[in-house]
């Protein structure tokens, strides 16, 4: 498949006040109409209703933002947080919070901070793993830093660059038949398919990576001094690697990061280093 003659348009870039402050780590739910948000350190989690503008706090707890998993008909997301009522340790359990008036419920499944909460099947009760008979896998990053892909209850770790190299940002493509991944020590993304076998390299500076649709990605491209983010704009990056294109100006003024694709694949919305959430219009040109 060629990408050489595509490129991505955008047609609107805009900043969502209305989401208020604190607006880091978009993620948009499965519908397309909400984005749920949390704090710079993943604390709480918060939706923003794309069309009326509505904000609903539905969790202040610490960790809730990370990772959280919503259900294929957008009206549950289920988080992990600590519990500190019987152990100063705290214990970590999971939270099934429904999306229209945030009440919670606590889900008996038996999980661990390994196995991401999207395994488990979808729904409130959340008490088994995805049945057998769902054949689109899984793909995260594990414990050790590996990649690992869960598909029809097995799950299979996949090194593609060297068993000693440590991976991040694991992305499944649309179709099923791919992953995107960053190589810490190599500084570098790729593409693989669901056996490990690597198909492209995506460049240098690729973080945080996600499709858009089959033949496209986006990411962020930042920059730091040794502590702390300086620099950061949104890319886009053919799925062979061959393109690279700017989505947001280098160097203008505002640090640009973690994007979220929409379902459609038709808005990314991102955040700033000062927790001010954007929504940017794209469309593929072919």
């Amino acid at each position: 498949m060629s990408f050489s003659a595509q490129r991505i348009e955008v047609i609107d870039l805009r900043l969502v006040k209305e989401a208020g402050s604190e607006s880091f780590h978009p993620k948009f739910t499965p519908d397309g109409k909400t984005i749920l948000l949390s704090g710079e350190d993943y604390a709480g989690l918060k939706s923003f209703d794309i069309a009326t503008g509505q904000v609903r706090v539905l969790t202040t707890s610490a960790g809730a933002g990370w990772q959280p998993a919503i259900s294929d008909d957008s009206r549950t997301v289920t988080v992990r947080q600590t519990d500190f009522s019987r152990t100063p340790l705290g214990e970590r359990q999971v939270y099934a919070i429904d999306m229209d008036n945030a009440q919670m419920q606590r889900v008996t499944a038996q999980v661990t901070d390994e196995v991401p909460l999207s395994v488990l099947r979808n729904g409130a009760t959340l008490s088994t793993r995805r049945q057998a008979t769902e054949t689109r896998p899984v793909v995260y990053i594990n414990q050790d830093l590996k990649l690992a892909v869960e598909r029809n209850g097995q799950t299979t770790v996949l090194t593609p660059n060297g068993a000693d190299e440590n991976y991040l940002w694991a992305s499944l493509s649309p179709d099923g038949t791919r992953i995107a991944y960053f190589v810490m020590s190599l500084g570098y993304a790729f593409v693989s398919d669901l056996n490990g076998n690597v198909l492209a390299n995506l460049g240098r500076n690729f973080h945080a990576l996600q499709w858009i649709n089959n033949e496209w990605l986006v990411g962020m491209d930042d920059k730091d001094n040794g502590r702390v983010v300086v620099e950061s704009n949104i890319v886009a990056v053919t799925a062979d690697g061959k393109i690279r294109q700017n989505l947001t100006q280098p160097g203008n003024g505002k640090i640009e990061m973690y994007p979220a694709v929409s379902p459609d694949g038709n808005q990314i919305a991102f955040h700033t280093m000062a927790g001010e959430l954007y929504i940017m219009e794209i469309s593929v040109q072919r």
